[in-house]
C-alpha cells in the first residue's frame, strides 16, 4: 500500500465478529466491520505522513472501551516509500473522501433490523413485520413510526422477541426511511432506530383499497367542515331574524 491509498478489508464471520472495529498506526482512522451478507467488510485508508515499513493490524472487540482491554493482533499491512510530492497530492485527496457508507446488507433469511442500518427493500403498500430481539420484558412499552408507516406500531411479546406489523403507504415515494423509536418513560422526539428502502407499489387491489379509503376519509373530512360552517351561518341568519323581529315590536307606533 501507499500513503492515501483505501484499503477494503473483508472477514468471514469466522474471522471476525459484527461491530469489531481494526486500527493501525499506519490508518487515518479505524474501521467499523459492517454486515454486507455474507462477509464483514470496512474501508480504512492509509495516512499520507505513514512511513516506509510494516505495521500491524489490531483487532478490537465491540465490547471494548477501555485501555485495559487487549486487541487482538489480526493482520499485518506493508507501506511503500513515497516522496514529498506525493504526499501533498495525498493530503489532498484525502480531504476530499467521503465519508463510508453506513448502509448494511444482511442476510434476507434474519428478521428486520438486525441494526439500525439493516436497510431491507419494500414496495409501498406492503405489510410487514419487525422484530426486535433486545427488549425483553418491554411488551407494549415501545411504539415506533416513519412516514412511510400508515399507522404507530406497538411492539408486543411476552418473551424476548418482540413483533410488529405495519403497512407501507402506497404514496411512499421512492427512497430511504427512518424508522423512530418511542420508549413509554422516555420524553421527546424518538431515536432514530432502523431504516428502510421503498420501492414503487405493485399493481393491484391492495393500493387501490388504501387510496380509496383514505380518499373518502377526506371527503368525509370535508363535508363535515362545510356541514358546521352551513350551520354556522344557517344559525346566524336565524339569530339576525329573531332580533329584528323583536326590534320591530319594541318600536313605537306613529
Amino acid at each position: 500500500m501507499r500513503p492515501g491509498d483505501a484499503l477494503t478489508v473483508n472477514a468471514k464471520t469466522s474471522e471476525a465478529s459484527y461491530a469489531e472495529t481494526i486500527t493501525s498506526s499506519a490508518f487515518i482512522r479505524a474501521g467499523k466491520l459492517r454486515m454486507m451478507d455474507p462477509l464483514l467488510t470496512t474501508t480504512v485508508t492509509v495516512a499520507c505522513d505513514t512511513r516506509p515499513g510494516t505495521y500491524p493490524v489490531l483487532l478490537h472487540g465491540a465490547g471494548d472501551v477501555g485501555p485495559e482491554e487487549h486487541p487482538f493482533r489480526w493482520a499485518r499491512v506493508r507501506v511503500e516509500a513515497t516522496d514529498e510530492a506525493a504526499r501533498r497530492v495525498c493530503r489532498n485527496k484525502v480531504r476530499k473522501l467521503s465519508p463510508p457508507s453506513l448502509e448494511e446488507r444482511w442476510a434476507p433469511d434474519r428478521t428486520w433490523p438486525q441494526s439500525e442500518w439493516d436497510v431491507r427493500t419494500f414496495r409501498a403498500g406492503s405489510r410487514v413485520t419487525i422484530t426486535d430481539n433486545y427488549d425483553e420484558g418491554s411488551d407494549g412499552d415501545i411504539t415506533l413510526t416513519s412516514r412511510a408507516f400508515t399507522d404507530r406500531s406497538v411492539l408486543r411479546g411476552a418473551r424476548a422477541v418482540l413483533t410488529a406489523t405495519t403497512t407501507l403507504r402506497c404514496d411512499s415515494a421512492p427512497g430511504v426511511y427512518v424508522v423512530y423509536r418511542h420508549d413509554a418513560d422516555q420524553a421527546g422526539p424518538g431515536k432514530p432506530w432502523a431504516r428502510l428502502r421503498i420501492t414503487p407499489a405493485a399493481p393491484g387491489k391492495a393500493c387501490a383499497a388504501q387510496q380509496g379509503a383514505e380518499h373518502s376519509a377526506g371527503t368525509f373530512r370535508t363535508s363535515t367542515v362545510a356541514w358546521a360552517a352551513g350551520g354556522v351561518l344557517l344559525a346566524a341568519a336565524v339569530g339576525t331574524a329573531l332580533l329584528l323581529r323583536a326590534n320591530s315590536r319594541r318600536a313605537p307606533s306613529a
